[in-house]
């Protein structure tokens, strides 16, 4: 069987890619003196842990390898625990809110030396037992399997210490970030350890651990020992031109780069894209690359830089006696073959756009939760500027502000087709106005008049943004809340029309307000095609229970809490 690589298996989406991020103290890398200065130090007995104080007779010099063997430094420790703090959530996972630590393994050299790590997490992040755990096959009072479950499972811990009970074959999705303070010299050995952060989760099963996670789309190596820096393994980083952006990458694939590192960078950029796009962004994509979606593409690439493929490609083509020249013309062809999708303008254009689209939610994400109020209150100054802007230079050109703008309200009989196409226009370029930015926006300026927060994915949010932003409205808050209000309304009408419900009709009467709610609109094909319409019995059922008025009642009630 052939080997399946590891850049392959991020393309096809079973595993991510990795970066690694390289940590340098003194200590480590230069050692240190412990001076014999005619005063008592600490001295542990490692079996044991006790801990005794003596008088040397010497200074002892030590080098970096020394630490955590014949030396114990736990200024050097907690150093780099320190600047994993500070850096993770504004280097590593800028786009996350600061609650969660993503799950953390950590990679010791021996058990003493993960009981003095799992002491200084505890003491650096300011956390209690739960939040840090040595899991070793030393453990005392606690059962590792049990621990290790938990791990992956449950919120807590989030931090792991190791030394090679995890390291191999135990299998946490969850994990985001490797710490190796201890070096290896196996190979085989680092592989399966850095092969604990690989592989994928979806993204319900990441968030159940780690709340604020959205999709895990790589891991993070940290190396504080200089693990990374001798060749242990053929697998290097998928992502070798992280300095260039995408829209760079792409337009000088376009324009006739061919080397191997690009293509490569090229191709985790679009595997991990792939992960963060719904279908219909991939079946547009594929429409407009002959048929071929972002992993597709990645795949493409690889293919094309694998030596193995080559020579396959190679041999279908000349058989298994070559001259160079037709080797290279073989080669030359499969790359330009990976390469010609992104010669189409309108492809290279619309994978920027998606791309654009991912990274701006993130990007205003991270600046609301890291900048502070100051800059967030200009911020958000700006954002309703564009978005009054925005529905004013629009306004007769998208049908739902046409409506929303020249129809008396109680008359603006808005369509979820007029819905969808105002929110995609808000959020392409150049805008990037997304329902949940706009609306944190108001909230910062204008918080007395803003209640709770909209509906994620719920497209008539949008319906009661515009009415606020054009003061049709006194209160901005969710459409579905508003709905409800409408609908008591128009039960306590009805009631005084004399027309009172039936429990079951009631029942009907709510799941159809909860449908307009999250539609604005609803017809009687409705009653066939949604599952929450049709558990009730469908439009038979809707016939039976409100007869041949049902027509005329949906009009009513979507005009009463839409219009």
């Amino acid at each position: 069987m052939a080997e399946y690589p590891y850049e392959r298996s991020v393309a096809d989406g079973v595993n991510v890619g990795y970066e690694v991020y390289r940590i340098r103290t003194s200590v480590t890398e230069q050692g240190g003196r412990v001076e014999a200065a005619g005063f008592q130090v600490p001295v542990r007995d490692k079996r044991t842990r006790a801990v005794r104080y003596r008088e040397l007779d010497d200074d002892i010099d030590y080098e970096g390898r020394d630490l955590d063997r014949s030396v114990v430094n736990p200024n050097q420790i907690r150093t780099i625990l320190q600047t994993y703090k500070d850096r993770v959530f504004t280097e590593l996972f800028p786009e996350r809110s600061g609650d969660w630590l993503p799950k953390t393994l950590i990679f010791a050299k021996d058990d003493n030396h993960a009981e003095e790590i799992v002491l200084a997490v505890r003491e650096v992040f300011g956390e209690g037992n739960d939040f840090a755990k040595k899991i070793t096959y030393r453990n005392t009072g606690e059962d590792p399997k049990t621990l290790i479950k938990a791990f992956r499972v449950d919120p807590f811990p989030r931090v792991a210490v190791t030394v090679d009970m995890i390291a191999t074959g135990t299998d946490i999705k969850s994990v985001e970030v490797l710490i190796f303070m201890r070096d290896v010299k196996s190979e085989g050995y680092y592989e399966q350890m850095k092969g604990r952060g690989v592989r994928t989760i979806p993204d319900a099963d990441l968030r159940a651990v780690t709340p604020d996670a959205k999709t895990k789309t790589r891991f993070i190596l940290i190396d504080a020992v200089g693990v990374s820096e001798t060749k242990k393994s053929a697998s290097q980083p998928l992502e070798r031109k992280r300095s260039v952006s995408f829209d760079a990458l792409i337009d000088q694939i376009a324009q006739g780069r061919r080397d191997e590192d690009a293509l490569s960078s090229l191709a985790a950029r679009l595997a991990a894209l792939d992960r963060k796009l719904d279908d219909e962004d991939r079946q547009r994509v594929a429409e407009l690359t002959g048929g071929k979606t972002p992993r597709d593409l990645a795949n493409a690439l690889l293919d094309a830089i694998d030596p193995d493929t080559q020579q396959d490609e190679i041999e279908r083509k000349y058989g298994p006696v070559t001259t160079p020249e037709q080797e290279k013309a073989v080669i030359d062809e499969m790359v330009e073959a990976a390469c010609a999708p992104f010669d189409s303008p309108d492809a290279r254009n619309h994978l920027k756009l998606i791309k654009q689209k991912t990274e701006q939610v993130i990007d205003e994400v991270t600046t609301d939760e890291v900048l502070g109020a100051g800059f967030d209150l200009k911020h958000a100054e700006e954002t309703v500027t564009s978005f009054r802007r925005f529905i004013e230079e629009n306004r007769d050109e998208l049908t739902a502000l046409q409506i929303i703008y020249n129809q008396p309200r109680g008359q603006q009989k808005l369509t979820y087709a007029g819905i969808r196409e105002l929110v995609e226009a808000l959020t392409a370029p150049p805008h990037y106005l997304t329902t949940a930015n706009v609306w944190q926006a108001f909230r910062r300026l204008e918080a007395a008049k803003v209640r709770g927060a909209p509906v994620d994915d719920q497209l008539t949010e949008v319906v009661g943004l515009v009415r606020f932003a054009l003061g049709q409205d006194e209160l901005l808050e969710p459409f579905a809340d508003k709905v409800e209000q409408r609908f008591n309304l128009w039960l306590g009408r009805e009631k005084k029309a004399g027309r009172d419900y039936s429990e079951a009709q009631t029942g009907w009467l709510r799941a159809i307000a909860s449908y307009i709610a999250a539609n604005a609109e609803i017809a009687p094909r409705d009653f066939m095609e949604v599952p929450g319409l049709i558990e009730r019995g469908g439009i038979v059922a809707a016939r039976a229970a409100f007869g041949e008025g049902l027509n005329d009642m949906l009009d009513d009630l979507q005009g009463a809490l839409v219009a």
